[in-house]
């Protein structure tokens, strides 16, 4: 009884730590959007300023650089005006990502989407150019980055051409402070290619549209 009270408080205190975060990520996309009339130094200061280093004080020293790796990727997370306002300033090109201002012409034919429901391996690029492995089943999508670690999620095919991941965990540093347990991401396959397949993405709630290339491994 005395280990699952000690359990209980401590996974309680994870949790209000976890909705802190997020409020606090709600709150300075709110306030980036309302900036937008002064310089970026100006505006990242007053992010700084008003809540990431008061925040930031709240915990020791030793345990700040992780809160402040969570908070920056839940920022990126919640606030698809940041994730505008990353690409934007990123003047690198990269022809894996695409962004789109408008929902694509679904090409896709049944016997391609069959393919690929039949594919087991699978691999990405991530907009850095590392490449990311994808073992698949019917019920679970793995993820390995370059650096070998790994994400889990649940893989759940909703419709003709779409498919819905369910975040499970992660050892990799972005990907366990951007998602939570639960979190979900909507992919629709939009067409095949010679070699890929172009794959669209979308947050749950948010507008923001982005066209990925999927590749199945040792296929050609």
């Amino acid at each position: 009884m005395i280990i699952f009270l000690i359990f209980s408080v401590l996974f309680s205190a994870q949790n209000e730590t976890a909705d802190r975060t997020d409020k606090i990520a709600d709150e300075m996309c709110s306030n980036l959007k309302q900036s937008e009339n002064l310089s970026d130094s100006t505006r990242i200061q007053i992010l700084n300023d008003k809540y990431i280093l008061p925040y930031l004080s709240e915990f020791p020293e030793k345990k700040r650089k992780s809160i402040a790796d969570n908070l920056y990727m839940r920022f990126q997370k919640r606030c698809e005006y940041f994730r505008e306002y990353l690409l934007k300033s990123d003047h690198k090109q990269s022809d894996n990502w695409i962004k789109l201002d408008q929902r694509p012409k679904i090409t896709i034919t049944e016997k391609e989407i069959d393919q690929l429901k039949n594919s087991k391996e699978l691999y990405y690029f991530e907009y850095s150019g590392d490449k990311t492995s994808v073992k698949t089943d019917s019920k679970y999508w793995i993820e390995t980055f370059a650096d070998k670690t790994n994400s889990k999620l649940f893989y759940n095919w909703t419709g003709k051409n779409k498919f819905e991941l369910e975040f499970i965990e992660s050892n990799n540093n972005m990907r366990k402070n951007f998602s939570r347990k639960g979190d979900k991401y909507i992919y629709e396959v939009i067409s095949k290619e010679s070699d890929f397949y172009w794959i669209l993405v979308t947050i749950p709630d948010q507008s923001q549209l982005l066209k990925f290339k999927l590749f199945e491994e040792n296929r050609y």
